[in-house]
């Protein structure tokens, strides 16, 4: 059965601009044995359920959440729907607040409910917040499909779909092999098309400056990957150099400055429009002027509203401020919960950083109290 249905505008941030992509496919009738709801797992059945099925999505939810019966409703509905379409992907969920230990191991971060992709009894890179029919309906579609989609010219992938990496490439060839592998990755966000060729031409799909673009990178799937979010991430121009406290990052230079290998990093996402951003903003900038002799420590802000994240899998927010912690050498950051201050967010950091951080840390302050003399405990009182 042939159809077409739109994957749109999977939220990678608070206030990204909408896309949507227009996708046709050929899924075979599901089994009538398929359920048409979605399974209860607890920590004895799980592993064994997302273990037995090839794609499972899981609905890691909380049943104290006012909206629950509503979005527990859009669900349902959206199982029905993806079973008219020919998906037999099993869908399960899990209640967080029966299932801590789940919940922790899987979305440890939060908020609910929150929809994880699972291929081969493996998590994926693949979970988001979604509450509505449609896009629950359009993220399972979008990814129980094969990575690449083959087409016949430049014409028939833009009629269909408003963005896309056009590969004409030989099918054998380690060219298509790196792209198989980055495809896997964005399945829910660009669609990859192919066309067999003698040559070897990638060129970026979409109407705007990176429409036509070429790929004249190495043949790795690093530098593939690179040149992919590049062109996905929403980003401010790159500002100049300037003094100040906190470290300015955007969205192109998201992973330059905040995924580091040698310092840990605060990162605030806030808002210029929100109230809670300004509030909190001088508490984060003396926060950053208080460690600024700790080497290993970075202290960085990004405008959440103008920025996104190249990261949606691991960094996403749906209020602003957030607060993320990230360890030197990790991509997977601790969101900061509690009280917003210097204190707290001092000890945040103890908690979570690389030991040489946490000695750099209580040296300076250390200096810095006996610098101050006696009136500085004083301003750490909550």
């Amino acid at each position: 059965m042939a159809w077409r249905f739109t994957v749109g505008a999977l939220p990678r941030a608070v206030g990204a601009p909408c896309f949507w992509l227009t996708l046709l496919l050929a899924l075979p009738a599901a089994d009538g044995r398929i359920g048409m709801l979605a399974t209860e797992l607890t920590s004895s059945s799980f592993s064994d359920f997302v273990k037995k099925g090839d794609k499972v999505l899981v609905d890691f939810y909380n049943p104290s959440d006012p909206g629950w019966n509503e979005m527990n409703l859009e669900l349902q509905n959206a199982i029905r729907e993806v079973r008219n379409f020919g998906s037999a992907v099993q869908i399960a969920k899990v209640n967080i607040n029966a299932e801590d230990a789940l919940a922790k191991k899987y979305v440890p971060n939060g908020p609910y409910p929150q929809l994880m992709w699972f291929q081969h009894g493996e998590s994926t890179q693949y979970h988001r917040m979604l509450r509505k029919m449609k896009n629950v309906v359009d993220f399972v579609l979008a990814l129980d499909r094969d990575p690449i989609q083959a087409f016949e010219s430049e014409a028939d992938v833009r009629k269909s779909v408003n963005r896309a990496v056009w590969a004409q490439v030989p099918k054998a060839s380690p060219m298509y092999k790196m792209l198989e592998v980055v495809a896997l990755k964005h399945m829910d966000t660009v669609e990859f098309a192919f066309k067999e060729a003698s040559g070897s031409d990638v060129r970026w799909l979409e109407e705007g400056e990176f429409d036509n673009a070429k790929y004249e990178g190495e043949v790795s799937t690093e530098a593939l990957e690179k040149w992919v979010r590049a062109h996905l991430i929403r980003s401010e121009p790159v500002p100049e150099p300037q003094e100040g406290d906190s470290l300015p990052v955007v969205g192109q230079t998201f992973e330059e400055l905040v995924l580091r290998a040698d310092k840990d990093v605060f990162l605030l996402i806030y808002a210029p429009w929100c109230g809670f951003s300004r509030k909190f903003m001088p508490t984060f900038e003396a926060l950053a002027r208080r460690v600024s002799h700790v080497t290993s420590l970075v202290v960085a802000k990004m405008d959440g509203d103008r920025n996104g994240s190249p990261y949606p899998e691991d960094f996403s927010w749906t209020a602003y401020p957030t607060v993320f912690f990230v360890k030197a050498g990790t991509r997977r950051p601790v969101v900061f919960h509690g009280n917003r201050t210097e204190a707290r967010l001092l000890d945040f950091a103890r908690e979570h950083g690389t030991r040489l951080m946490v000695q750099e840390l209580d040296a300076s302050l250390n200096r810095s109290q006996k610098a101050e003399g006696d009136a500085a405990p004083d301003e750490w009182e909550l």
